[in-house]
């Protein structure tokens, strides 16, 4: 029997990781620079922060959906581990009644994993929606900025190896964004049955 992964540790929900780049990347002919930190961006503004709460309150809808059949299951486990002590597998297979408990609990696992993977991709795809709603609303914020700086590129902390203070433009780009964006709409998702489709070939 194998062991049964948490839900918890499937889809890491303690660590969402939320980085904008895709509307930090924008340049034009002049020279001048800015750099943007995206996490803090994403940890500092109230619409990163409103996404991130909600993405963590639909994480959690969705342990709790699964939570009761993953202790069930947890608990047969330990029933059947207890009832297969000291047993070789000839004495297991020769008990019919034991046999075939053992077969539907391996039924059961496969189909809790399922259960796992299905809310882990659905989680996927409603944080990158949200991403995507963040992005679009951060960008005209960020031309602004771009105006007002009278720069040209914009570079993420993340890969500016080393910049001068002066550049950083991610506390002014924080204030704008928290003047004209304070929460961001986050719907739960389900995956697109064609990712769905990939996940479940990746596992066989």
């Amino acid at each position: 029997m194998r062991p049964v992964k948490t839900f918890v540790a499937t889809m890491a929900l303690a660590a969402v990781s939320l980085v904008t780049t895709p509307a930090i990347a924008q340049t034009s002919q002049s020279g001048t620079v800015i750099v943007i930190d995206s996490e803090r961006v994403v940890a500092q503004s109230q619409a990163g922060r409103s996404m991130s709460t909600q993405l963590q309150a639909i994480a959690t809808q969705m342990q709790g959906e699964i939570q009761p059949e993953q202790t069930a299951v947890q608990a047969e486990q330990q029933r059947l581990q207890t009832a297969t002590r000291n047993q070789t597998p000839q004495q297991i297979q020769a008990n019919t009644q034991l046999s075939q408990q053992i077969e539907a609990f391996n039924r059961r696992v496969e189909t809790l994993r399922t259960r796992q993977m299905t809310l882990a991709r659905d989680l996927e795809h409603t944080r990158g929606q949200a991403l995507q709603t963040f992005n679009t609303q951060i960008t005209p914020v960020l031309n602004e900025l771009l105006t007002a700086r009278g720069a040209a590129v914009v570079l993420d902390a993340s890969v500016a190896s080393r910049f001068t203070p002066n550049v950083d433009a991610t506390a002014d780009l924080i204030a704008r964004l928290d003047q004209r964006v304070r929460t961001i709409s986050v719907t739960r998702q389900a995956a697109p049955a064609q990712q769905q489709q990939q996940g479940q070939q990746q596992r066989r």
